[in-house]
């Protein structure tokens, strides 16, 4: 405690901005991880030491670097519980809240937090989530998550807060219906389509956004664009000005060409009505849907897939097949999160699965709307997307994320989306069919030029090069802040951390991995139950050591874990020794096997020391300025990320050309 205290003063005391210690602040007191250096005011110390206190345990805390405020508060070991049986979760947190408020810079917590979810999970665990508002009014991607032990302690606290809106002036000057204008206006430009292919009907949103450095009254609104390249566009207008202040494609898609699906037999459920069957599928408890657009339309759902005969379907002249993969694929899926998560389809409620196959003409891609999939033909780089299992569940994954996380799309949290829908087909395809090697490919069973993305090698493909370690972390104003290109990071973690093996730009090694059943496990309740809208890497892996924490699982598979974000430069230091009889070797690389022992990491792999990549925390994407997203809303305990976009010109390309996966959210 006393080490703590001391630490804490030094660190009100240092002009430290980062997360590494200032010149001036002992070496030993920058080993201490209690209190973080970035922004740290003397109300927020002296509100920790009480909280130590208090409770008699020792507490660790992270400050989130763009908000100044907590990111994650954990107790170190169990003190008196919180949460009795019996009481509301959401008033304990409220009230826990309230009592360490200078901790967190909240005002009132119960006026600005808003209650959207509690449960009890197979841990007997209590998760409890807010969404943060001010004076009533929804603040973009700041959330506040509170977790329970089984006995009611405290296990951790997440949390996306802005704090100082208290005197935010929320008379908007622009009308609604102005709004919605300029949102349409706004579509139209970035798209270049004719009027007849917007719609931006509906009444938009008033919001707080408050990232990218903007603390605006603001409008929110869907604009859905249709034609030879669809969007759904989640665009924000400042309130006060009228400027398109942020904009999101909210469409998930995944480009792939081809002119026909292999000869496989496949089985499903259909349903029948009279002489005729329809896919249909209603055995699952959800409803399992495929329609077509036959080549001939862009618009959703279409027409259902029928058939007088329970042997013949989906017999047309592009494409053939393409129908049953989709209609079969999505069971997989079900399957797959019932079977291993128990979870009931993508809403976890037995929600309807819909997919669309045949979707326009020669349509290069595949994409989630929020609510369905759709899937084109292909023509020029693919065969059609549905037959790809991991495509099919990487785009339902999405609806997942959606339901849970629902991660944002664009920046870090955009990335994590993207990688989370790669890993998971990497997951429902090892649980299809299992393969060491092809099952860290994406969209390997489609591509007519090689896999889309390699998760094991994000950088050995063609089409979907990928950085490997935040060394190469990309800044750019194309794809939404470079959610395609960077998802290669997490995507090699999770690779890492399963079966083990080398990171290609670190040559950091992990000497073991968990296995994919304790892998998949870890990553699906780090994901539904810690990772927020606006989570960063640097949460990302402080979520995945939370759920192997509350999974049981060993120190030494802790460290495996840890060792994999190391090894991709997401979290700093040396790995810990890994111990295990089994090493993990990379399954796609024969020539590099892992040996067991302690991981290292030569050179700089994940500081800012270099960085040749510009940010830019306010304005929007535009035609005529170039915007890059920053990289710094990560933990202090990760630092400032980086890295020059060298090399990665043709990746961009590509993404301007759409010919990698896009995607987005809401169901």
């Amino acid at each position: 405690m006393r080490k703590t205290v001391l630490w804490a003063l030094a660190a009100v005391a240092a002009a430290a901005v980062g997360c590494s210690a200032s010149p001036g602040v002992p070496e030993a007191a920058a080993d201490a991880p209690e209190v973080p250096t970035d922004g740290v005011t003397g109300s927020q110390v002296s509100a920790f030491t009480a909280l130590q206190k208090d409770t008699g345990v020792k507490w660790a805390w992270t400050q989130h670097q763009a908000f100044k405020t907590p990111m994650h508060v954990h107790a170190e070991r169990s003190g008196p519980p919180v949460l009795v049986r019996g009481a509301s979760p959401q008033a304990t947190t409220l009230a826990f809240l309230a009592q360490y408020r200078d901790l967190f810079k909240m005002s009132n917590p119960a006026s600005e937090l808003s209650p959207t979810r509690a449960e009890i999970d197979e841990q007997q665990m209590t998760h409890v989530r807010f969404q943060q508002v001010a004076h009533g009014l929804p603040v973009v991607g700041a959330e506040v998550m509170a977790h329970y032990d089984a006995e009611g302690h405290v296990a951790s606290i997440d949390l996306n807060y802005v704090s100082g809106l208290d005197n935010l002036d929320l008379n908007p000057s622009v009308a609604p219906s102005d709004a919605i204008k300029l949102a349409k206006e706004d579509a139209i430009a970035q798209t270049g389509v004719e009027e007849a292919y917007v719609n931006a009907s509906g009444e938009p949103k008033l919001v707080v956004f408050a990232l990218n450095g903007k603390r605006a009254l603001a409008y929110e609104h869907t604009v859905r664009v249709w034609g030879d390249d669809p969007h759904i566009w989640i665009i924000t207008v400042d309130a006060k000005t009228g400027e398109v202040i942020n904009r999101l494609d909210n469409l998930q898609t995944i480009e792939a060409t081809g002119t026909g699906v292999a000869g496989d037999s496949k089985k499903f459920e259909v349903a029948q009505n009279g002489g005729t069957f329809t896919m249909l599928d209603t055995s699952r408890g959800a409803q399992i849907r495929t329609f077509t657009n036959q080549n001939t339309q862009n618009t959703l759902p279409g027409t259902t897939v029928s058939s007088t005969s329970l042997t013949t379907w989906d017999q047309v002249a592009v494409g053939r097949g393409a129908a049953v993969d989709a209609h079969f694929n999505a069971t997989v899926v079900y399957d797959y999160y019932k079977q291993r998560h128990a979870r009931n389809g993508l809403d976890g409620q037995n929600g309807a699965m819909v997919s669309t196959a045949h979707f326009g003409s020669s349509y290069d891609n595949a994409f989630w709307d929020g609510s369905q999939m759709a899937y084109g033909d292909g023509g020029r780089l693919f065969k059609p997307l549905s037959a790809a299992l991991d495509v099919v569940a990487h785009e339902f994954t999405h609806g997942v994320t959606t339901n849970t996380s629902n991660l944002r799309y664009e920046g870090q949290s955009g990335a994590l989306n993207e990688s989370v829908s790669d890993i998971f087909g990497a997951f429902v395809e090892h649980f299809h069919k299992a393969d060491e090697t092809k099952n860290w490919l994406c969209g390997e069973a489609i591509g007519l030029n090689g896999a889309l993305r390699n998760l094991a090698h994000p950088g050995q493909v063609t089409q979907g090069k990928q950085p490997a370690a935040m060394s190469q972390f990309v800044n750019t104003q194309q794809d939404n802040g470079g959610v395609h290109i960077n998802s290669g990071i997490p995507n090699n973690a999770a690779f890492l951390m399963t079966v083990g093996g080398e990171n290609d730009v670190t040559k950091v090694k992990v000497a073991a991995g968990l296995g994919w059943e304790k892998s998949e496990k870890v990553w699906f309740r780090a994901q539904t139950k810690y990772f927020m809208a606006t989570t960063t890497f640097a949460q990302a892996a402080q979520g995945t050591l939370q759920a192997a924490t509350d999974l049981g699982l060993t120190e030494n598979e802790k460290n495996i874990i840890d060792c994999a974000w190391k090894a991709v430069g997401v979290v700093p230091g040396q790995c810990a020794t890994i111990t295990s009889t089994t090493p993990g070797t990379d399954p796609t690389d024969p020539a590099s096997p892992t040996a067991p022992g302690t991981g290292t990491q030569p050179g700089d792999t994940g500081s800012d020391e270099g960085d040749t990549g510009s940010t830019d925390t306010g304005g929007t994407t535009t035609p005529s300025r170039r915007r890059t997203f920053s990289n710094d809303t990560g933990g202090c305990t990760v630092g400032s990320v980086g890295g020059s976009s060298t090399g990665w010109g043709a990746a961009l390309a590509l993404v301007a050309l759409g010919l990698v996966v896009s995607r987005r959210r809401r169901a």
